[in-house]
């Protein structure tokens, strides 16, 4: 049974999971949440932090206890201090294509380019317009827009960081947005916090009562309880028939 295996490595969405949104915008992971990854690393569990974004609101001291970081829907990724970037070869071409179109972007990445989700009819318009469906991806998250190379996301960055980091354990993932339903399919095991979109905890295995931080504090507890293998009492979506 999936409960008596061992877990090897953590991914976790930063945005809305592993950390709550303060005042002023700014993303904060609380102190209690950050001890919790701190007994994880001890512990012996790998650590990946996903993001859709460019990275730059990851504070230092979560980057610190990752093995891998995953930006940018899984096209750049920094692991031991080396950054590895996935994009095909026309790429730049296809992004300068977007650029100078008159709809100006939210932030602009070392490959993806983000869009506040209003822009969403135009962007499609654009990938129209220039013929550009075999290249582009438009990625949906809560209010954003992401503009990827064709079969790029967190299914494909959880892929590549399972070669990268050599996993041959299993792989326990927890988020919260739209972009996040693809990170739990393709786990082992997919756990959705209080706070996550419907679609996410229509795919997750589990349903966390706590929102954010307090759910991936919970599971790590869990996980270091149980000396490493998943035996949650967390609630398990009616969609499912696990025993």
């Amino acid at each position: 049974m999936i409960e008596e295996k061992k877990i090897e490595l953590i991914a976790l969405d930063y945005h809305g999971t592993l950390s709550f949104k303060k005042e002023r915008g700014i993303w904060n992971v609380s102190p209690d949440v950050v001890e919790a990854l701190i007994r994880a690393k001890r512990y012996g569990l790998k650590l990946a932090i996903l993001t859709s974004g460019s990275g730059k609101t990851v504070p230092e001291d979560i980057r610190s206890l990752s093995d891998i970081l995953a930006f940018e829907n899984g096209t750049v990724f920094l692991v031991n201090n080396k950054c590895i970037m996935y994009k095909p070869k026309e790429w730049d071409e296809i992004r300068e294509i977007f650029l100078s179109e008159n709809v100006k972007p939210r932030s602009i990445g070392k490959v993806v380019i983000v869009y506040s989700g209003s822009y969403i009819r135009r962007l499609k318009e654009i990938i129209m317009k220039h013929g550009l469906q075999d290249y582009v991806d438009t990625i949906r998250n809560v209010n954003r827009v992401v503009i990827a190379p064709k079969n790029s996301g967190k299914d494909v960055a959880l892929k590549r960081i399972r070669k990268i980091l050599n996993i041959k354990g299993l792989v326990l993932a927890l988020g919260d947005g739209e972009n996040d339903v693809k990170l739990l399919e393709e786990a082992d095991i997919g756990i959705a916090p209080a706070n996550a979109v419907k679609e996410v905890k229509s795919v997750a295995n589990y349903i966390c009562d706590e929102a954010n931080g307090e759910c991936v504090k919970k599971v790590i507890n869990d996980i270091l309880l149980t000396n490493g293998v998943f035996g949650s009492h967390l609630r398990k979506p009616k969609h499912l028939n696990i025993k």
